[in-house]
This record gives C-alpha cells, sequence and structure tokens, in this order.
C-alpha cells in the first residue's frame, strides 16, 4: 500500500471544485459558484480507507469527489459523513455505492427521514419551471448583456436537470449521539456532535493530530450565515466548544478555509444580530434591515441578513 506521505500533492482540476491540500492525505475541496456543489467538502484518507465529509448537493459534483479521492488516494471511499440535513449536503449521498456507510447524527437523520423526499421532488419541480422562466426572459429582451446572464443561466439550470436520473433519496445508515472515532492505519478522525446550533443538529470531524476541523454551516466565511433553521444560542455554545479544540484550520461549510478568527468573526456576527433584537423589544425601536453591519461588507448571501434578523425577532 501506498504511503500517504508519497501520495501525489499536484492540484485535480475540477468544474465543480478548488482541491487543495491541507496535509498529507487530507484535501479540502471548496465549493466553486459556476458548479454543482454549492457547499465544500473534504476527503480524508484514514491510511487504510477515505472518509468524504459533505456529500454537497448533486450526484455530479458527488462522484467528482468521488473520482479525485481513488485518483489521489490509496485507500476506497468507505464512509460518508453528512453534517446536517440541509440538501446542499446531502443531494449527493445518491450517488455512493449501496456499500459505503454514511453516517450523521441520529437527529439528522430523522430530520432527513422526514424532510429529504419531499425535497428531492420539489428539487425536480423548481429547477424545469426555472429554466423556463430565464428562457421566456431571453427572449423577451433586446439587451446583449441580459441574454448573455440568461443564456448562462439556462445552461446551469440544465446542468442540474442532467443529474436527476441520479438524484433519489439515500438515506444515513449509520447514526451517532455524541462522538465516533474513526481509527485507521495512519490517522484517527473523530466525528463530534455538541448539539444543534445551525440546524436541530449538526456534526464536525475533527482531525486531532493535524488540528483540522471541518465545519459544516456551524462556520461560514465571508458569507451571511443562515440562522433560521436553528438556535443561535446554542451555536454561540458550540463556537467556543470548536475553539476550546484550538485548531489551527478550519473548514466552512461555504467560503476559503479559514482559522479560529473566523469563528470570532462570525460570534460577532450572530451577537450583534441577538443584541440588536434584545434592544428592540427594550425600547421598542425597530432597527431599519436593509443595512447589514460594515465589518460584512463584501460577503456573499447578503439577502439573508434582514431573514436572519427577522429570526431572532422572534425568538422566544
Amino acid at each position: 500500500m501506498q504511503l500517504i506521505h508519497s501520495l501525489p500533492r499536484v492540484r485535480p482540476i475540477s468544474e465543480h471544485f478548488v482541491y487543495d491540500h491541507l496535509a498529507p492525505g487530507v484535501m479540502v475541496a471548496t465549493a466553486i459558484s459556476s458548479g454543482l456543489a454549492a457547499s465544500n467538502s473534504g476527503i480524508i484518507s484514514l491510511g487504510d480507507r477515505t472518509l468524504i465529509f459533505d456529500s454537497t448537493l448533486s450526484p455530479a459534483s458527488a462522484l467528482d469527489l468521488l473520482s479525485v479521492a481513488k485518483t489521489f488516494g490509496q485507500s476506497p471511499v468507505t464512509t460518508v459523513i453528512n453534517s446536517h440535513w440541509h440538501n446542499d449536503h446531502v443531494f449527493g449521498n445518491s450517488a455512493f455505492s449501496p456499500e459505503t456507510e454514511i453516517y450523521a447524527t441520529e437527529q439528522t437523520q430523522k430530520i432527513m427521514a422526514e424532510k429529504t423526499e419531499k425535497e428531492i421532488a420539489d428539487f425536480k419541480t423548481y429547477w424545469p419551471t426555472q429554466q423556463a422562466e430565464w428562457t421566456e426572459l431571453s427572449r423577451n429582451t433586446a439587451d446583449e448583456a441580459e441574454q448573455k446572464d440568461y443564456a448562462e443561466s439556462v445552461q446551469f439550470s440544465q446542468s442540474i436537470i442532467n443529474t436527476f436520473p441520479q438524484l433519489s433519496l439515500r438515506l444515513p445508515n449509520r447514526t451517532f449521539t455524541e462522538r465516533v472515532e474513526f481509527k485507521g492505519t495512519y490517522r484517527t478522525a473523530e466525528l463530534i456532535t455538541f448539539g444543534g446550533g445551525h440546524t436541530a443538529s449538526d456534526a464536525i470531524l475533527y482531525l486531532p493530530a493535524e488540528r483540522i476541523v471541518f465545519m459544516g454551516d456551524l462556520l461560514v466565511i465571508k458569507n451571511h450565515p443562515d440562522l433560521t433553521s436553528g438556535n443561535p444560542h446554542v451555536w454561540l455554545d458550540i463556537l467556543d466548544k470548536v475553539k476550546a479544540l484550538e485548531p489551527g484550520r478550519l473548514i466552512p461549510g461555504h467560503g476559503k478555509p479559514g482559522t479560529v478568527k473566523d469563528i470570532t468573526t462570525l460570534r460577532r456576527y450572530i451577537t450583534s444580530l441577538l443584541q440588536i433584537a434584545e434592544h428592540e423589544r427594550l425600547t421598542g425601536i425597530v432597527t431599519p434591515t436593509s443595512k447589514p453591519p460594515a465589518f460584512t461588507a463584501r460577503w456573499d448571501n447578503a439577502e439573508a441578513y434582514e431573514k436572519n434578523l427577522e429570526f431572532v425577532r422572534n425568538l422566544q
């Protein structure tokens, strides 16, 4: 068996991700906007087997991960991890063989059993409808720049539609409630849940020797997070627990890899919204929602700010 330290360090070329080596046998796959992943992923070789963290949005991007894992690793992909139930982290599950074990928290598995089949059906309805709308808008505009934008959108939607035959319900078949240790011949990885912050239940993957943590959407970098599916107070507590692990590198669900400083930034964001909501309750003065905090300038997903603020206003 090839030694992990002798694995190729060439960066794979992909239409869905930018791949980077974090350590021997550890790769991060950062989603690109023109691809079909929509969220980040990770490929982690334990020596005798390989894990994939988050299967992303589509079977196409998941197959890309599997291909890269086979090409640049020396051990079979035996395990996929779903950090939480959102579709951009689990729709790729169907790309993996029936023998592949898919891990999630017990609560995440239950939520997926309730929601994911309908989410897939809605997804398969949404994209043809959206494609038809963009096609019609393209026909009705004389502006060349708009025509180009719509044409690109139509092409993008078709690439998603092309994955529909491979997209089906694949639930996690291995669950846990607190922690699972994956001990390999080269390294150990720990799958941990501290509860639900971004959603009702979230999991991280911790590589203690390398001090790397794959965070799922418990961390996003230069992106507005989505607070509306979870509990921001618990989320702050989870971030503190991750910080206590003293990680060197943190892999967010969206955005480029970061460090503990990015936990501090996200804590600031969540705390600021909670403080705004509390101030409004105490004074009755409503804060304008149209302008996010200055430190979030140039962040992606800015449309989430108003929804986040409305959500925390309604917390009991």
